[in-house]
């Protein structure tokens, strides 16, 4: 009888024994889950596991992450990134004709950018940037001619031709652009439009084989050979000049950035993007007078004696005989490659949907 009882004890003691320890393995899977989370962050970065309190700020770039108790839903969405960026490639004024061609050279610029997201996906992004860029052009044999009042109130019909021009062009530009954003995982993708407005534009000529003839119609006299009168020949013609009246370009503008954490906030991008005006550019050298075709004619006069061949661009002379532009068709283009730093800011956590 002692026996029995004795056995019937031991048995609720062992029961009891291993209710307990079924309860304590209970309670420690969770610090296992946790451990095993933080050990498979550990194995992808040292730096990446910060511990409960900053798990959301990690989870940005580090989805494995993920702690005991907390759902998907909790993490915080990214709110505004602030950007500073280097940028340089292939940019500069671009036309096309039979007789005359451009080339677009090289660009730089640097500028700050903010982002801000509407959803996790989403947002739209704007800035500034300085831009500089430069790009040549040049010209086969050309002729021309226009009609203009001397000092004597006679009127002289000009004539020119020349062998060759060839110009370069130096373009300082603010930019300010206004994206759509779209954000997947660390690619973002922006698309727009693109605001530049031209610091300075410069450019310097060199103009081969001038030769410039004048006729009086009043006296039936032709003359070709004459320093005084502005005619003769004038072999090479150098000069160097800037545009007084430079417009505001429209550019679409599109770009891929890879983004490269750092840490916590931050992040390096690295991508690609591409400019290109909307409509056409339009150039001068001088303001508008009412003489235009003295001022606009790739050949002009001075009203000075002795008088002077003075020169225009090709971008903003006009072909005074058809009364229409040298190059009709000015763009401009920037293509390359960027990259930036950038500092992200979040939202606060989600409200948790599952208690620890």
């Amino acid at each position: 009888m002692l026996l029995s009882n004795r056995h019937r004890s031991f048995s609720r003691f062992g029961a009891v024994g291993l209710f307990i320890v079924a309860l304590s393995l209970l309670f420690l899977s969770a610090p296992m889950a946790s451990a095993q989370s933080a050990s498979r962050a550990l194995k992808m970065n040292p730096k990446a596991y910060t511990g409960k309190r900053a798990w959301w700020l990690n989870y940005q770039y580090f989805p494995e992450l993920t702690i005991f108790g907390q759902s998907d839903d909790t993490i915080p969405d990214i709110k505004h990134r602030y950007s500073f960026f280097l940028n340089g490639g292939y940019a500069g004024f671009n036309f096309r004709r039979s007789d005359a061609v451009s080339e677009p050279k090289f660009g730089i610029g640097a500028g700050f950018r903010y982002s801000h997201f509407v959803s996790p996906n989403w947002g739209f992004r704007t800035g500034f940037g300085f831009n500089y860029s430069s790009s040549s052009a040049s010209m086969g044999s050309f002729r021309d001619k226009f009609v203009k009042i001397d000092q004597e109130f006679d009127v002289v019909r000009y004539k020119f031709n020349f062998e060759s021009v060839k110009e370069n062009y130096d373009a300082y530009l603010l930019d300010i652009p206004v994206q759509l954003l779209y954000q997947w995982k660390r690619f973002v993708a922006g698309a727009g439009l693109k605001i530049s407005m031209p610091i300075v534009v410069s450019y310097d000529q060199l103009m081969n084989s001038v030769n410039t003839s004048a006729y009086f119609p009043q006296y039936d006299t032709y003359i070709d050979d004459s320093w005084v009168m502005g005619c003769g020949n004038y072999g090479n013609i150098e000069s160097d000049n800037k545009f007084v009246v430079a417009p505001v370009i429209c550019l679409l503008s599109a770009d891929l950035e890879y983004l490269i954490p750092l840490k916590r906030k931050y992040a390096i991008g690295v991508g690609a993007y591409v400019d290109y005006s909307i409509s056409s550019v339009i150039f001068r050298k001088s303001r508008l007078t009412n003489n235009v075709g003295d001022q606009e004619s790739m050949v002009s006069t001075t009203n000075e004696v002795p008088i002077e061949v003075v020169t225009n661009s090709l971008m903003s002379a006009l072909k005074n005989n058809e009364a229409d532009k040298v190059v009709p068709n000015i763009k401009y283009l920037n293509v390359g490659i960027k990259v930036s730093f950038n500092i992200n800011s979040y939202g606060p956590p989600k409200p948790k949907t599952k208690p620890y």
